[in-house]
């Protein structure tokens, strides 16, 4: 299982994870880039961990409204929340999204923040990050 802090930008860590499933409690106030779908349950999972924002990773994100239930749930509380539609197994895990993602969806906290679908995930991480440092 993956699970490797890939980045600390601006005092933001930025954890990769195999699954949403693998988010915990410990991972508040953390950007994580899970390589699971955006549905409900993802969406569940890192609100009730508290994220500081999260990256989904499913090839069924955009094309109905189920893929994106887990963004609207993180929108919801005020946390930045985007999604890269993968189609190769090249990005099919987190790690492979923090190296290669490009956004194919964004919530309307990300977009708030100047998030863009087309984005590579690494611009977006870090203008999450810089956000967080200005607010604090």
């Amino acid at each position: 299982m993956i699970r490797e802090t890939v980045a600390t930008i601006d005092g933001l860590e930025v954890i990769a994870l195999d699954s949403a499933s693998q988010i915990e409690l410990g991972d508040r106030r953390r950007l994580v880039i899970a390589a699971s779908n955006g549905g409900r349950e993802s969406g569940r999972a890192a609100v009730l961990a508290g994220c500081a924002a999260v990256v989904f990773n499913d090839a069924g994100i955009g094309k109905d409204r189920a893929g994106v239930s887990g963004l609207d749930l993180v929108d919801a509380e005020g946390i930045a929340g985007m999604a890269v539609a993968h189609t190769s197994a090249e990005i099919s895990d987190g790690l492979g999204t923090w190296r290669t993602g490009v956004l194919s969806t964004v919530n309307s906290t990300a977009a708030a923040l100047g998030i863009r679908p087309g984005m590579p995930v690494r611009e977006a991480v870090a203008i999450v990050a810089a956000a967080r440092k200005e607010a604090s």
